[in-house]
């Protein structure tokens, strides 16, 4: 009855403790969690601070362009014999227009030829970082070529770009997007188109190459995230090392205590005090080890009242057998052996009444 009892009660615990219930699986969920979860919110916040500053800086260079395509309008476009725009007008205005040095103007007309370009007007050189160099006897014809070609690919590309974005302004709309530069970087560009009435002259294009930095900026503004992530990882791994791993590394020597007969039973009320599965455990194992130590001490009354049962009939017998040598009467002969008979037949059944009770204990 109380084994059933016990059971119905471990059963109980298990079905409350599993994991939707679980103290410690909550905890592990929510510690891992909550690093994962400053990231994301690390992320999501960047990532809505880098499309604002793009956003920004796109509206900027629209308002700009707007601008730049009015002027060139009224001033460097003619009507007849047909629409089409003054070349050296076109060139004078670009490169009277006040552009900031981070930005490229450049000026194309109606077939996409390029007619002005203010990195050409100011002399500007595109300057880019060498390779790293290089050992000596490890330098190759190949190695040139295929820094060759690798750099042929990313004009190629950048020319591609350029050229797509153009040909969608000609169709007269204003094209604002993110692309490769001749150099390898990204830039923000706009391309607007310039208009005679509602004939498109030409397209102006200003482009601004600092979308490295702002992404760059976005990763050091990243940074602090990672670290504050890094931080609740340490915690949480500090935390669950404490709180799971130490106990139960004391249950597992409280139990070789047990196995080594330092101590009858497992004895940690501070661990069986928690309201989590370690608790449970705590609690269960000091239940079955004082269960036990009940039972040992049972076996050993259980030996002692035997030994006490058997010393009896023996003592009886070997005083009869002692005995027996000295008597010559054949009456007296008899009654020992009676009595022999009588402490054997004893012995006999208390042999029988103990090999029933393990019988029936083990089957219980």
């Amino acid at each position: 009855m109380a084994s059933d009892t016990a059971t119905a009660k471990a059963e109980t615990r298990q079905r409350r403790r599993f994991w939707p219930g679980s103290r410690l699986g909550q905890l592990i969920l929510v510690l891992n969690l909550l690093g994962l979860t400053i990231l994301i919110a690390g992320a999501l916040i960047l990532n809505e601070m880098r499309r604002g500053l793009l956003e920004a800086r796109f509206d900027s260079l629209r308002t700009q362009a707007d601008l730049f395509a009015s002027v060139l309008d009224q001033a460097a476009t003619r009507g007849s014999p047909e629409p089409a725009l003054n070349a050296e007008y076109a060139k004078e205005i670009i490169e009277l227009l006040f552009t900031p040095p981070t930005e490229r103007a450049r000026l194309f007309d109606a077939k996409g030829h390029l007619l002005a370009d203010t990195d050409i007007l100011r002399d500007r050189v595109h300057v880019r970082p060498l390779p790293p160099a290089r050992r000596r006897g490890s330098f190759s014809l190949g190695m040139l070529d295929k820094d060759a070609s690798s750099d042929l690919g990313t004009v190629t590309r950048a020319e591609t770009e350029l050229q797509r974005e153009i040909a969608k302004a000609l169709k007269g709309d204003t094209v604002g997007d993110i692309r490769i530069a001749q150099s390898g970087d990204r830039v923000v560009s706009v391309s607007m188109p310039v208009k005679r009435v509602e004939a498109v002259v030409g397209v102006l294009t200003l482009e601004v190459g600092d979308v490295d930095k702002i992404i760059a900026a976005q990763r050091r503004a990243l940074a602090p995230f990672i670290l504050v992530a890094i931080g609740v990882s340490l915690l949480s791994s500090f935390l669950l090392t404490w709180l799971v791993a130490r106990p139960v590394l004391r249950l597992a020597r409280a139990a070789d205590s047990v196995r080594l007969s330092r101590s009858r039973a497992i004895s940690l009320p501070d661990i069986a005090a928690r309201k989590d599965e370690l608790g449970d455990l705590a609690r269960s194992l000091q239940a079955m080890t004082d269960t036990l130590s009940d039972r040992m001490d049972a076996i050993e009354r259980f030996a002692a009242d035997v030994a006490h049962e058997i010393r009896n009939p023996l003592t009886s017998i070997r005083s009869a057998v002692e005995t027996l040598d000295l008597v010559t009467d054949p009456a007296a002969r008899q009654r020992l052996f009676g009595i022999l008979k009588q402490d054997v037949g004893r012995l006999d059944r208390l042999i029988t009444d103990i090999s029933n009770a393990s019988r029936l204990d083990a089957e219980l």
